[in-house]
């Protein structure tokens, strides 16, 4: 126990007020967990963790308890703060499905849309994806109806997600998705941006038709997740629809935004008239993506409209029959500067 002696002027009560001052930045401060170096930002204090898991069976609820089970195993003992869950058309009840899903994670956590088909290394022709996302990162989630159109939805979103966007750390991602067929997915980004900016890092796709929040179904309705953490992100978006074309452009997207660096997880948006397209080449363009990948799980869907950016120096859009593709990268604001998309 300190015990002060109260001295009225005297510089002993300075120098007590500048020791305990002292003692209580460093109990505020903590260590990079890169870098070492004093640090604010607590998702510096450990890396990005994932796991993903994919179902290729038809019965709805145990499609999402084996999809739950792969990514659990897969995220090993990191506690995860997201869940995501992208499934077919094949599995009509969604609700089934998801109760599987939250029968292994918590509700709470559980975010996600259909599609076509989910996307990961395992396959491009499953009932049921789900990817779990741990580590020292910030997770804001927002869901808006369609009330006054797909801008003001974005708009709503962005405003809702703006002040943890604001949050000191090294990278920041949007994740948007929902009842946002091409060419309205393009207004929904450019709600979003007129609130968080105009360079703001988004990737995302069209759902059919409904979105999911804490592990139930939200008809009509956009969702957008927001990561903040010690990461930095590299974007690709690639369109050619040739038969050649379908694989390479794939091909492509992944290099382009995968970069040079040990990426630890690759989010990809294709388009499900690219995947009609393919036909039996399907299997193909999965192989391109993994050639590239190696490792690094991969997670995504195939929808109805494609969100995401050129390039890592053009502003985020949205469109149709391209494959768009985000690439999460650890990133120590101390050790490399800057703050990236």
């Amino acid at each position: 126990m300190l015990r002060c002696t109260r001295i009225s002027g005297g510089p002993l009560v300075w120098v007590l007020a500048a020791v305990l001052a002292a003692m209580a930045a460093d109990a505020a401060i903590a260590n990079c967990g890169h870098c070492g170096s004093k640090s604010d930002v607590p998702s510096c204090a450990a890396p990005l963790a994932v796991g993903n898991g994919l179902s290729t069976l038809t019965d709805a609820q145990a499609a999402g308890v084996d999809a739950a089970k792969k990514a659990k195993a897969a995220i090993g003992d990191c506690a995860p703060r997201l869940v995501l869950v992208f499934d077919s058309g094949a599995i009509e009840d969604k609700a089934k499905m998801l109760a599987g899903v939250c029968s292994v994670f918590d509700a709470s956590l559980v975010y996600g849309c259909p599609g076509y088909s989910p996307l990961t290394q395992e396959g491009n022709t499953g009932t049921v994806g789900v990817l779990a996302i741990g580590g020292k990162i910030q997770v804001t989630t927002a869901v808006s109806d369609l009330a006054g159109g797909h801008r003001a939805c974005g708009q709503r979103i962005g405003e809702r997600l703006k002040a943890a966007s604001k949050a000191k750390a090294a990278g920041r991602l949007l994740i948007l998705f929902g009842d946002c067929h091409v060419p309205a997915d393009d207004d929904l980004v450019k709600g979003a941006c007129s609130v968080l900016g105009p360079g703001f890092p988004v990737v995302g796709g069209a759902s059919s038709g409904c979105v999911y929040e804490k592990g139930k179904v939200i008809q009509k309705s956009n969702l957008g997740i927001l990561l903040v953490g010690c990461f930095k992100c590299g974007f690709s978006m690639k369109k050619d629809n040739s038969p050649e074309g379908l694989i390479t452009s794939a091909r492509d997207a992944f290099t382009a935004s995968k970069g040079k660096d040990k990426a630890v997880l690759i989010l990809a948006f294709d388009c499900g008239g690219r995947r009609g397209k393919m036909g039996a080449d399907l299997p193909k363009e999965l192989e391109a993506m993994k050639a590239v990948a190696g490792k690094t799980p991969i997670f995504g869907f195939y929808g109805s409209g494609e969100i995401g950016h050129r390039d890592n120096k053009t502003p985020a859009w949205g469109d149709g029959y391209h494959i768009s593709v985000c690439t999460l990268t650890p990133k120590c604001p101390h050790k490399e500067g800057g703050t990236p998309r």
